[in-house]
């Protein structure tokens, strides 16, 4: 293409400055500062300028390329590679204040920006402070342009050339990194001479410099022997090496097959297996090339999701000599996969600073950061990085500027961070704008819908899925949280079924896994219990209430069957009292209805049968209702069983919830006690989530609670009328974290009043602390206390209870 372009391009300024950048940008600087030669340097443009400046450079022309960097940028192409070449440059031909100079110029323009460390960690390398050192390299330089003035003259007149006198010329190519140039004079002899070994020998070489391995491999094997055991290794080294990025970096066709998925990254791996048996009983011969081979091979174990393996195999290569960079950073990846994030982060952070601009391992540190909860450096992270990668990144010439797909992972990292954080109003906020206007992004509109779906909307979140994977359906994440939003909806053929499919085809990766855990856990039975203890008005002893449920596992999906007993003791005014309760029943769990019904029966105080049915039914998204019904009711007074006073019940309520940070609900209940008096209770709450940061969360949820009874007085505490408003905030401490395991410390404060029919109103406080720990997906306890001071009768009153609970499945 570029030969038909060249042949057809007319000697206009524009073409030619065009031509130059072209040529440039494929590699082939030789022909791009010849064409900037025919051009002239007065007449061409600032770009085409920058562009014979970079061929120049790698050319070994240092003087020459810094004196074009200097022209280009003072034409007017200032931009951070034009700044970083002349860096490079005036590094290359030993003027390391000039190279310093041309760094702090770039800093100035483009602060903050990776690119500048990395180019100076270059630099830093390649300078000794020797001036020795710096005089022969001054004196190599020149000696390189002189040897590149050379060959040229020599690439010229070897058009009629034999094929014998065209091998030095190729060597000396090959010598001056001209490794495309070497390549066309090999080839061009072997037209002439098909049989010769030594121009064959040459193009093998040339073709394993330029990136072809494997058909450096193959023109070999056409003339056994023309390299070298040790070029021969090389040589196969690069190949295996190019299977395994080919094997990482390339889609499948097929993404759902595990086999043809993983079909080139296994290539790779058996290749890299055969050549390490092949080469290991070679001795120190072949030691290198077989720990080369084993380092490419951390890489394909890690594409293939083999993280114990990498480990294992990192950790033993690692004792025998220190890890280079790029094979720290699958170490690192399977160091995070394996929930080892501090040894993570030491190793992304090595890869760091050898490459300080990389992307991979900044978004692995990231990623590792986040996983230890340290939010402001992993914040830090992901703002440099939405600061550092623009949308578009500029090109030469008229072309339009082109995108920046690493932008995407940058504004990930930074909605990530939300989310992780809880702050999903504020994840959403960046994320709806980015997926609306990328409509076919699948990346960006999964995230829009597990942010939805986490808010509590699992309906939006489930059109959001459907609807893009409709555009894009092997999109692993948009299946993944399709069937994380079924399985939340109770849909669960449907989640079943897509869990099975999506844990068959990726069983190496993690949230598939996770997600099939979560199933997993769904299915066990389950045993919850509480307790509660305290002194209570009016009572001489303790007030204890222990409740215990069982739970089935599913049955047919929609139904469980539970059993439990609750067991009631405390001192009331009319004496001491036990009571017992059993109770047995069932629940169906529909998409967007929950029934619960059974049968009690109490024993002690009121020796009597009772029943129960409930239901909660899904409206929407935001709206919910919930009814109840009681024979028997489960918070009837102590006094009054113990006055054989026994009561029912039945109440209807209203939610609604709005997101994670609103909610408000309304409910009435009636009660209906034996001896003839009824209850009427009232409530009301509006929830506001005021604090909301990573590790701290503040909710405030102003109340009233009412009730009337028609006939006041009796055993129990019964007043005509009451009422109670106040406001509760709840501060919760998310204290330590690491995985399915966390301790949450909650302290909530209640203050308000409280008025009672005849006696007015009187102040209310209350005061309350209480632990939560979950030991793991399927094993949770909590344990407090509380203390409050209110009026009952119009005599101010302390009382103190202390409370625990226990939720296991299994």
């Amino acid at each position: 293409m570029l030969e038909r372009a060249r042949a057809a391009a007319p000697a206009d300024r524009g073409t030619l400055a065009d031509l130059v950048v072209v040529l440039s940008w494929a590699g082939r600087d030789r022909e791009a500062l010849a064409r900037f030669a025919t051009l002239g340097e007065a007449n061409a443009p600032a770009y085409a300028v920058a562009a014979a400046a970079v061929s120049a450079r790698r050319s070994g022309q240092a003087s020459r390329a810094a004196s074009l960097y200097r022209r280009a940028i003072a034409a007017g192409e200032t931009g951070l590679e034009t700044r970083l070449g002349l860096a490079l440059a005036e590094a290359a031909r030993g003027d390391a204040a000039a190279a310093r100079a041309a760094l702090a110029e770039a800093e100035a323009a483009f602060p903050g920006s990776p690119r500048i460390r990395q180019v100076a960690a270059e630099i830093e390398r390649a300078t000794r402070p020797d001036p020795a050192a710096t005089a022969a390299r001054v004196r190599a330089t020149a000696a390189a342009e002189g040897a590149t003035r050379a060959a040229d003259q020599a690439l010229a007149a070897a058009h009629g050339a034999s094929s014998d006198a065209l091998v030095p010329l190729a060597d000396t190519l090959m010598d001056l990194r001209r490794p495309f140039d070497a390549l066309a004079v090999a080839q061009r002899g072997l037209r002439a001479a098909p049989g010769n070994r030594d121009l064959r020998r040459r193009e093998a070489l040339a073709l394993a410099a330029i990136g072809a391995p494997e058909l450096a491999l193959v023109r070999a094997a056409a003339a056994p022997g023309i390299l070298t055991p040790a070029e021969e290794r090389r040589i196969r080294s690069a190949a295996t090496a190019f299977l395994v990025r080919w094997g990482g970096q390339v889609e499948s066709p097929t993404p759902r097959d595990p086999a043809a998925r993983h079909a080139r990254t296994d290539a790779a791996i058996a290749a890299l297996d055969a050549a390490i048996a092949a080469w290991t009983p070679l001795g120190p011969e072949a030691a290198g090339a077989v720990r080369n081979a084993r380092l490419d091979r951390l890489a394909a174990l890690r594409a293939r999701g083999r993280m114990e393996e990498v480990v294992a195999e990192a950790e033993a290569l690692g004792r025998d000599a220190p890890l280079p960079a790029y094979a720290r950073e699958p170490y690192a990846d399977a160091l995070l996969d394996l929930r080892r994030p501090e040894e993570a982060e030491a190793e992304y952070r090595a890869v760091l600073e050898a490459d300080p601009g990389a992307l991979e391992p900044t978004l692995g540190l990231f990623y590792a950061l986040s996983e230890q909860r340290r939010w402001r450096e992993a914040r830090e992270i992901a703002d440099r990085l939405g600061r550092d990668i623009p949308a578009y990144r500029p090109v030469r010439g008229p072309e339009p500027p082109a995108e920046e797909y690493d932008r995407i992972e940058a504004v990930r990292a930074g909605i990530l961070w939300r989310m992780w954080g809880d702050d999903l109003a504020g994840a959403e906020a960046e994320a709806d704008p980015l997926a609306a206007n990328a409509a076919m992004n699948a990346s960006l509109r999964a995230l829009r819908g597990d942010i939805w779906r986490l808010r509590g909307w699992h309906d939006r979140a489930l059109e959001e899925y459907e609807t893009a994977l409709t555009n894009e359906a092997d999109a692993l994440d948009l299946r993944l949280g399709r069937a994380t939003a079924l399985l939340e909806r109770r849909r669960w053929a449907e989640a079943r079924e897509q869990i099975g499919i999506l844990a068959r085809e990726y069983p190496e990766n993690d949230a598939a896994r996770r997600l099939a855990r979560r199933l997993e856990v769904h299915d066990m039975r389950e045993f919850e219990a509480s307790v509660r203890g305290g002194l209570e008005r009016g009572s001489s002893e303790p007030e204890v209430d222990v409740t215990a449920r069982l739970w089935s596992a599913p049955i047919a999906e929609n139904w469980r069957v539970f059993s439990g007993a609750r067991l009631r003791t405390g001192d009331t005014n009319g004496g001491s009292l036990t009571t017992y309760r059993l109770l047995a029943g069932v629940e169906w769990r529909g998409t967007d209805l929950v029934v619960t019904g059974g049968a009690s029966l109490d024993r002690e105080g009121v020796d009597r049968g009772g029943a129960f049915l409930s239901a909660a039914w899904r409206l929407s998204d935001h709206w919910s209702i919930e009814a109840l019904g009681e024979i028997s009711a489960g918070d009837t007074p102590l006094a009054a069983l113990r006055a054989g006073i026994h009561a029912d019940a039945a109440q209807l309520g209203l939610a609604w919830r709005i997101s994670d940070l609103r909610e408000a609900a309304v409910s009435a209940r009636v009660v209906q006690f034996s001896d003839d008096n009824t209850r009427l209770i009232g409530f009301a709450r509006v929830q506001e989530r005021v604090m909301n940061l990573p590790d701290w969360k503040l909710d405030l949820q102003p109340y009233a609670y009412g009730t009337r009874n028609s006939q006041a007085g009796g055993p129990y505490f019964n007043p005509e009328s009451d009422l109670e408003v106040g406001v509760t905030a709840a501060l919760t401490w998310i204290a330590w974290r690491r995985y399915e395991r966390d301790l949450r410390v909650r302290f909530i404060a209640t203050g308000g009043g409280y008025w009672q029919e005849g006696f007015g109103w009187s102040p209310l406080l209350a005061l309350r602390w209480e632990n939560e720990h979950r030991l793991s997906e399927t094993f949770s306890f909590s344990y407090g206390a509380g203390w409050v001071r209110r009026d009952y009768d119009g005599v101010s009153e302390d009382a103190g209870s202390v409370t625990g609970a226990l939720r296991w499945r299994f």
